[in-house]
């Protein structure tokens, strides 16, 4: 599914910042260039954002996931609003670095920090607006704090990986044996 026409996987980008900070521990530091590196892996020119920008990244990333807890569609519309008024949004076409002309949402003089701002603000605008709360939420594994977005075609993806899909999977199948034995 492509939310928003944009070169970089915005809505991708929105998980993967969510899921970078829950991955860090409240009693060590934060990782040097984790959330950056979020931007590289998911089409953001990286390399444009400074290493200051790690704060203003966790702080969004923090915001973006008041939209992957909201409880109800209303909730869900309430977080995306707030997201969406904190942030410029300026639809124009670019073609910079040698790549085809291709549609921006924030000012042209914008940094890579705002712009994605703005493209993970509107992906998941996009998200809620066509699909309601169905396609995006908490990962259901026990004790996981991790969020997904479901792009497939069939909705049914309720876990932020495999690897949580499977374990709860696991833990079923014993839970079910155990009750059988009993």
């Amino acid at each position: 599914m492509d939310f928003i026409g944009y070169r970089s996987d915005a809505l991708g980008a929105a998980v993967a910042l969510v899921n970078a900070l829950a991955e860090l521990k409240a009693d060590e530091p934060p990782v040097d260039d984790q959330m950056r590196t979020v931007l590289t892996a998911h089409g953001y020119l990286a390399g444009r954002a400074p290493k200051s920008a790690e704060p203003a990244l966790r702080a969004w990333a923090r915001r973006l996931r008041t939209v992957f807890d909201a409880p109800d569609l209303d909730a869900g519309a309430v977080a995306v609003n707030a997201l969406l008024a904190d942030v410029t949004v300026e639809p124009h076409l670019s073609g910079h670095d040698g790549q085809r002309w291709h549609l921006h949402y924030s000012p042209p003089e914008a940094g890579v920090v705002d712009r994605l701002r703005s493209t993970t603000a509107f992906a998941l605008a996009m998200l809620v607006s066509e699909y309601g709360m169905d396609r995006h939420g908490r990962c259901a594994a026990d004790g996981c704090t991790k969020v997904y977005a479901d792009t497939s075609r069939n909705a049914a993806r309720r876990y932020c990986s495999p690897a949580c899909a499977n374990r709860s999977a696991v833990a079923a199948h014993r839970a079910r044996a155990r009750a059988r034995a009993q």
